[in-house]
């Protein structure tokens, strides 16, 4: 399960885990209801293998929100070895967080890429 949680408490989990999803959601936000059930897919998905999936409402996190440049929900960052992954947005563009509701596909490549490197 996708756990709901304060940013306090995301440097902990960041350093627990080889890749971390932070879920930047608002309760009011519909195209977050759609992505919800595909993070927590993703999660499914991947526990075991050193991923986790979180969300941060960034109603209640707003310090965190203006730090991350959250300006539009919902947005998902990504770190990988307890550092913020800038990649491939699927269009070409490289960027530090996905905003909007992507295909799977792009959530389980960035997955599957980030777990398979092997820290030098």
């Amino acid at each position: 399960m996708v756990e709901d949680i304060s940013s306090t408490d995301l440097d902990k989990i960041i350093s627990e885990n080889k890749v971390v999803f932070v879920d930047c959601h608002a309760v009011w936000c519909m195209p977050c209801r759609t992505l919800g059930p595909m993070l927590e897919e993703v999660n499914d998905k991947y526990e075991g293998k050193g991923l986790k999936v979180v969300k941060i409402d960034v109603d209640h996190n707003r310090e965190f929100s203006m730090e991350n440049q959250i300006t539009g929900v919902p947005s998902v960052l990504v770190y990988s070895e307890g550092k913020r992954v800038v990649f491939d947005d699927g269009h070409g563009k490289k960027t530090d967080k996905l905003v909007g509701v992507m295909p799977m596909e792009v959530y389980e490549q960035i997955a599957d890429n980030l777990l398979a490197e092997t820290p030098a």
